[in-house]
């Protein structure tokens, strides 16, 4: 099966830059027909998937302007400039849980709304922590240790609705085999 036709890129109009950017694609698809798209571009990031001593999943909560209200979710955050995702997993998970991993394991990465954002994560398993706290944003995030289990009923609940959460553990599921391959 040949792949379909990629529509051209006529023309691009910066909107904003800043934390990310917006900018305005006018394309020309297959077929003639032109179209605008509008695209957040973002400079990627990290999720984090880590365990403590007691085998309890890390989670934290917090405030999260565009939903309007504070969300449960895995750590998680923003490359910076010419950052490594790992250097990024270890400083975020250090920021957000007081922790450093010893041991990183990338399982896989994905876009998070490749409709009209570049945002591409990292997704890690933090093994071995280590306490060791980065100063950081912490005192807006409050950490929630659960068990991987009760993370699952309360993803199924809706008590935990980021996508990234639960695009990461399902990626950690199917890894340790907990999930058909196919």
């Amino acid at each position: 099966m040949t792949a379909p036709e990629q529509p051209v890129t006529l023309a691009s109009r910066r909107i904003h830059q800043g934390w990310v950017g917006l900018r305005i694609d006018t394309l020309r698809f297959p077929g003639r027909r032109e179209s605008t798209v509008e695209v957040v571009e973002h400079p990627g990031g990290v999720t984090l998937i880590a365990f403590d001593q007691e085998g309890r999943l890390l989670l934290v909560r917090q405030y999260r302007h565009p939903a309007g209200r504070e969300l449960l979710e895995l750590p998680a955050g923003t490359l910076d400039p010419g950052e490594s995702p790992e250097t990024c997993a270890e400083r975020e998970l250090q920021e957000e849980t007081g922790y450093r991993p010893g041991r990183l394991e990338r399982l896989g990465g994905f876009y998070t709304a490749p409709g009209y954002c570049s945002e591409y994560l990292h997704v890690f398993l933090c093994t071995d922590l280590v306490e060791s706290r980065l100063e950081g944003d912490e005192e807006a995030i409050h950490l929630e240790p659960a068990s991987l289990e009760e993370a699952l009923l309360l993803m199924a609940a809706g008590e935990i609705e980021d996508a990234k959460t639960a695009g990461a553990l399902l990626l950690y599921l199917q890894k340790r085999g907990s999930l058909p391959p196919h």
